[in-house]
């Protein structure tokens, strides 16, 4: 999913352990950073390859996701924690 947020920035790495209520039924708990690899710079449809990205990653938002090690993170990992139908345009709110 992709959520459309108020805030600048990676605002999604405050949400580490907190949870996603999605709609009136679902609810998904935030489990990690998602570290990015070298696929998000490879050509998709009609975008070119851009290595960029990864750089933009490593110097906007390098984070610590195992001990000590450093990775390019965007978005996060979330499990479900109540099942239920969501659609498009459904609040999300942080808990």
């Amino acid at each position: 999913m992709v959520l459309d947020t108020m805030a600048d920035g990676f605002v999604e790495n405050d949400w580490l352990g907190r949870g996603l209520a999605i709609g009136s039924e679902a609810s998904l708990q935030v489990a990690m950073l998602d570290p990015r690899c070298v696929m998000t710079t490879q050509p998709q449809g009609d975008l070119p390859q851009d290595i960029e990205i990864i750089r933009t990653l490593v110097e906007h938002n390098s984070q610590a996701v195992v001990g000590e090690a450093r990775f390019a993170c965007a978005g996060v990992y979330a499990v479900i924690a109540t099942a239920g139908t969501i659609q498009l345009g459904d609040a999300v709110t942080l808990d």
